[in-house]
């Protein structure tokens, strides 16, 4: 079961890959939707105030969030086709998805023919208010969150599959986006 796991996972990989060429396509150099004529709440109001919290400074777009409801759902199809839902499942999607968020969104630097690796960093990336070394803050978090949602399975499952989908889940999606970078002429 494991090589569907594996599956899912390039997938999943493929999605981001393209989900960040659509966002390039749709932001172009302006990141975090600034130039889009997406709604934002009023500044300093109740929801403003929540989301920043939330997101590490972030500004609420309409943009992004009917994107990831969007997305949300769409990760969700599966069991909508399958009609089987188990804890176990839904925290490998959510697992999937948050480490899916943060290879889109690197992505997105990663092939804006308007960016390149070296202005990844706090200077030129507004919209990542909190930086830890080289990565967004937001970076570590989805990875964390992403290992910690696959737990349940190493401790109540099946300990084994739980320790290889971790291992499959951040070691696919590493190899995958070191291959991008290096044949993507314009990383650099």
């Amino acid at each position: 079961m494991l090589w569907h796991f594996l599956i899912k996972v390039i997938y999943f990989y493929i999605i981001s890959f393209f989900l960040a060429v659509l966002e390039i396509q749709i932001e172009g150099p302006h990141g975090w939707a600034a130039k889009l004529p997406a709604w934002r709440p009023a500044s300093g109001s109740k929801i403003d105030k929540l989301f920043r919290k939330i997101s590490g400074q972030k500004e609420l777009t309409g943009y992004h969030t009917a994107l990831m409801i969007f997305l949300l759902l769409v990760f969700h199809l599966v069991f909508i086709w399958d009609w089987q839902w188990d804890i176990f499942a839904e925290l490998e999607l959510l697992s999937m998805f948050f480490l899916f968020t943060a290879v889109w969104d690197f992505s997105w630097f990663v092939l804006n023919p308007l960016f390149s690796l070296h202005d990844f960093g706090p200077n030129k990336v507004w919209w990542h208010k909190k930086w830890l070394g080289p990565a967004p803050v937001d970076y570590y978090f989805e990875v964390f969150a992403s290992i910690a949602l696959l737990l349940p399975e190493v401790l109540l499952n099946n300990w084994q599959d739980g320790i290889y989908k971790i291992a499959i889940l951040l070691g696919v999606n590493l190899f995958l986006t070191a291959i991008t970078v290096r044949i993507y002429p314009r990383a650099y």
